[in-house]
């Protein structure tokens, strides 16, 4: 881990001064650098399918199998994250993610409203966006329902609404501590869900001689202000499934 903490020594003093002079794209440079340089310590290689769109404006919209998606995509996009507000309780978590943009918000029905309004005040026109879609993580098998009520932040038809592009992602682990998952690699060594505790599943990884995660950006797919969120969500839903094998009971019901 000493290439991270050399990263964060060089990377992170200049991003704290950028950031006053702007939070534009270029912010957004030496937090993927930094996210690159952790994603290397930590020993996880990227395999990437398609071309994610670099543009501004771009809502990334995928599947979430653990915390370590967050230091994968930041590697490679200029983009802000959406997370829950439970992970700012994360040690060190409201420091990164305030050098990495990252807006943290309540997944609670009551909040929708404040929500939408504190996001769309700190999105930017040409800022792109993740967004974890499931509303919580899985084991990668397969893709949970999405969250439709997630959309409604990007599909406001009111006058002067951004219109956004958004561009489906898979993520898929492939094999784990050099073992691929199709001959019994662990999964659940990066996989992160359920009740597992965040500091001793890390703290396993770490343990490990990392993961190989593939990564699919799909075609970006133009979206109109005041589309239907619901058939929205299920649209993407089933592409980002459509890039994960069938699951052994998926296979045998087919």
């Amino acid at each position: 881990m000493a290439i991270c903490l050399v990263a964060s020594v060089l990377l992170i003093p200049p991003q704290w001064l950028l950031m006053r002079l702007t939070r534009g794209r270029g912010a957004f440079v030496l937090p993927r650098l930094w996210f690159g340089c952790l994603r290397r310590a930590l020993g996880i290689r990227v395999e990437v399918v398609g071309v994610p769109r670099d543009a501004g404006g771009t809502l990334f919209v995928g599947n979430h199998i653990s915390h370590f998606d967050i230091v994968v995509l930041g590697s490679l996009l200029r983009a802000r994250f959406i997370a829950k507000n439970d992970m700012e309780r994360w040690p060190g978590m409201r420091h990164i993610g305030a050098l990495a943009q990252t807006v943290f918000i309540s997944r609670r029905r009551q909040d929708a409203a404040a929500v939408a309004a504190a996001v769309a005040a700190q999105l930017r026109p040409d800022h792109d966006v993740v967004l974890f879609a499931e509303g919580t993580t899985s084991s990668g098998e397969r893709v949970a329902p999405f969250k439709s009520s997630l959309f409604s932040l990007f599909l406001s038809a009111a006058p002067g609404a951004r219109h956004w592009t958004l561009q489906p992602f898979t993520l898929e682990v492939r094999s784990v501590d050099g073992q691929p998952l199709a001959q019994g690699g662990d999964r659940d060594a990066y996989a992160f869900y359920g009740e597992m505790q965040a500091g001793a599943h890390v703290a396993h990884f770490l343990r490990l001689s990392g993961a190989v995660v593939r990564v699919t950006f799909h075609a970006p797919i133009a979206v109109a202000p005041g589309s239907d969120r619901k058939a929205l969500a299920a649209q993407l839903h089933g592409i980002v499934a459509s890039a994960l094998p069938a699951a052994p009971a998926d296979a045998a019901a087919a």
